[in-house]
């Protein structure tokens, strides 16, 4: 016998619709963080990699299961330089550049002279007349290249710490975007998570984290694009860390 489809239809909205209200309640921010764990805790590096910066080794950290967030702290939005840091790499790349071309062509010019130099460096020798000239030039030489390296090392160090997060947090292999044409934001919030920890052989435990997550939100792109970026996992740590801000 038949079920009446209108009882089969009554079956189904009982059976999906707790589900519907569980996965409403829960923020975006809950979301991720229940997916960063079961990732970490599935070793899936291919999912972690697309929404966090940081890991949760199952060996080391422990194995973190039924998540509720507990306190969340209001959000903290900073400016991105983005456009200003990757003008700042391509200024220090040129400059490198041009330095290094005039270095060379000292260098071929003064050729002979030079191994005289470093000759005498390695060996204790003494230098006379035009020799000492050069060794003065080509000890300012040297020493510029540090700084002019340094610079680029830098700048480069700048614009990649600037760009890491927003570049994950909009990450699309679909729609690939150039973070450091764009203006934005970088949105940052803490979070107080409770949940049972469960590390090696011994039996799980209450326990709190402290989480930070972040989101980029991208403006003045080209053409004016703009771009609204997800929000990934930056920071966990326990909450009794001494790192986790006041309410």
């Amino acid at each position: 016998m038949s079920r009446p489809r209108s009882s089969a239809l009554a079956l189904l909205v009982a059976i999906i619709a707790p589900l519907l209200v569980v996965a409403c309640s829960q923020s975006g921010e809950q979301q991720l963080l229940v997916k960063y764990f079961q990732a970490s805790r599935m070793r899936d590096n291919t999912t972690l990699t697309n929404i966090a910066t940081v890991s949760f080794s199952p060996d080391e950290d422990g194995v973190f299961t039924g998540l509720k967030v507990v306190r969340e702290n209001p959000e903290q939005r900073r400016t991105l330089r983005l456009k200003e840091l990757a003008a700042e790499e391509e200024a220090a790349r040129l400059a490198d550049e041009e330095f290094n071309k005039k270095k060379k062509e000292y260098q071929d010019a003064n050729l002979e002279a030079i191994d005289r130099v470093l000759k005498a460096e390695r060996e204790g020798g003494k230098l006379r007349g035009d020799d000492l000239k050069v060794q003065a030039e080509w000890t300012k030489w040297r020493d510029d290249t540090q700084h002019v390296s340094k610079r680029l090392t830098e700048a480069r160090q700048a614009l990649s710490a600037e760009r890491s997060m927003a570049e994950i947090s909009v990450f699309d292999s679909r729609n690939p975007v150039d973070v450091s044409k764009f203006d934005g934001e970088l949105i940052e919030k803490d979070l107080i998570v409770g949940g049972k920890l469960k590390k090696g052989e011994a039996p799980a435990a209450d326990a709190q984290l402290h989480v930070k997550v972040a989101r980029a939100d991208l403006k003045n792109g080209p053409d004016g694009q703009t771009v609204a970026g997800r929000w990934i996992v930056t920071h966990v740590s326990p909450a009794e860390d001494g790192k986790t801000p006041g309410q």
